[in-house]
């Protein structure tokens, strides 16, 4: 599992070149652009999908951060691109979502909840600590299970009462994690993938094969097995996969190409072979539900998936 932090440690500072304080603010603008794609395309899926969902959740479409979960060398540019403070904060708010029409903006600190305070996150002096955040997190959850909250936020020294009206969405917090390596994991509460793995990704539609796959074990209830099992749950989600995608205004074809690649490329060391079944299998499995939708769409047909992904 990819521990949900952002310390941002492992990105090194060079001397020579732009200053390092541009290097930071270049790096965490980086960052903000990859973020919003993951969660724009997370909140449309995950809203679009409810009903094959084994649990759900109320999403807000916005992202909460902290000045704490960043790097000393970086947390003057989190301030200054991202607005962050030490309190929990707004980090981005996804278009169209329930936080922009409650009229949320990035860097508005968040106060309470229906009355009840969020907690106070641990200082910026503390490098990657992530559960000021997570308590934020569970603390919104929390208070919008009802379909609704009163937020009190801070912006520009000033406080507000903002009314926030959720959205029913599958069970799902999508983080885009700092680092050097090839991963994309979901465990029933998140579904993370990191920045390496994102780059794979060329076109949007391609970033939601990724984000679809680990979704729809999370949609399927899978939790952690043996590998017997596990490469059995590797093919399932490939195979509820497209019809993810497709529901949400993504191109299953995406997911082809992008499964082609990595099988081209020699990839198949980015997953234990263990655990997960040759890219030519997972390749085969998708095409065929790809093709599958593709027929109930030109019959004019919902687009739903096979009883045997039926989670419900």
């Amino acid at each position: 599992m990819i521990k949900p932090l952002r310390p941002l440690l492992a990105f090194v500072l060079i001397a020579a070149g732009p200053s390092a304080d541009d290097q930071a603010t270049s790096v965490v603008r980086a960052l903000l652009q990859q973020d919003i794609a993951v969660a724009t395309i997370g909140y449309r899926m995950a809203t679009a999908n409810v009903d094959l969902c084994v649990e759900h959740m109320v999403d807000s479409g916005m992202l909460i951060e902290t000045l704490g979960q960043y790097g000393a060398a970086f947390r003057p540019a989190a301030r200054e691109v991202l607005g962050l403070r030490d309190g929990p904060t707004v980090a981005l708010v996804v278009a169209g979502s329930p936080a922009e029409r409650a009229g949320l903006k990035p860097g508005d600190v968040l106060v309470d909840a229906d009355g009840a305070p969020f907690a106070v996150a641990p200082p910026a002096s503390v490098d990657g600590r992530f559960a000021g955040v997570e308590a934020a997190m569970t603390a919104l959850d929390t208070a919008l299970a009802d379909g609704k909250a009163r937020l009190t936020i801070e912006r520009d020294g000033q406080r507000l009462t903002v009314d926030l009206i959720g959205i029913a969405a599958c069970k799902a917090r999508f983080q885009l994690v700092p680092g050097d390596y090839a991963d994309a994991v979901a465990n029933g509460t998140w579904v993370q993938l990191s920045t390496r793995m994102a780059g794979f990704a060329k076109t949007p539609d391609e970033l939601a094969a990724i984000l679809a796959h680990e979704l729809a074990h999370n949609a399927l209830g899978h939790r952690k097995a043996e590998a017997k099992v596990q490469r059995l749950h590797e093919l399932q989600a490939d195979r509820l996969m497209p019809y993810l995608m497709a529901r949400a205004g993504f191109d299953p074809g995406a997911a082809v190409m992008l499964w082609r690649r990595f099988q081209a490329q020699r990839l198949g060391g980015l997953f234990p072979s263990a655990t997960h079944p040759p890219w030519s299998d997972r390749v085969r499995a998708v095409e065929i539900e790809r093709a599958r939708i593709a027929d109930l769409v030109s019959r004019g047909g919902a687009i739903a998936p096979p009883d045997d992904l039926n989670s419900q």
